[in-house]
């Protein structure tokens, strides 16, 4: 569990997201990939997985991992609900704000660990330029998408 958990990390992209990316490539194919524009619409789509790959930790990611960790003592461990869950990522994203290498230390979760073996301070910068490039990943998609071309040409 721990690798796969750890290459979904590693995407860079949590599940909506990469929803959004499939979405604008698949609306780029089906407008037609002979005009270049929505060929460039689709290479940019796949420069920004390719790129979050190697330069992103999602913290939506850590934090749905860490939610999902943490069992409450009034907590079915063997079922995820949904409200529990959501009350859970409210806290831990307050707590972060904190300071998060701090909260992710005392979770003590094995996949993360060597994460932290990163000064605190390093790891809130790390953490801080994760954040950055959410924000910044949110422009990129709506920018590529108003690029497509659907008017078809004969």
């Amino acid at each position: 569990m721990s690798m796969s958990l750890m290459e979904r990390i590693s995407s860079g992209l949590s599940g909506s997201e990469m929803d959004r990316i499939l979405s604008g490539m698949e609306k780029a194919l089906s407008a037609g990939l002979s005009n270049p524009k929505n060929a460039a619409v689709v290479a940019g789509y796949i420069h920004v997985i390719r790129e979050r790959q190697d330069t992103v930790i999602h913290r939506d990611l850590l934090l749905n991992l860490a939610a999902t960790w943490v069992v409450l003592d009034d907590e079915d461990p063997g079922v995820i609900d949904p409200t529990i869950h959501q009350k859970k990522l409210e806290l831990f994203e307050a707590m972060c704000k904190e300071a998060s290498h701090d909260f992710f230390t005392r979770l003590d979760i094995a996949p993360l660990m060597p994460l932290l073996t990163m000064s605190p301070q390093d790891f809130q910068i790390l953490w801080e330029y994760n954040v950055e490039e959410q924000r910044k990943l949110t422009q990129a998609l709506k920018h590529l998408n108003t690029h497509l071309d659907t008017g078809r040409k004969k």
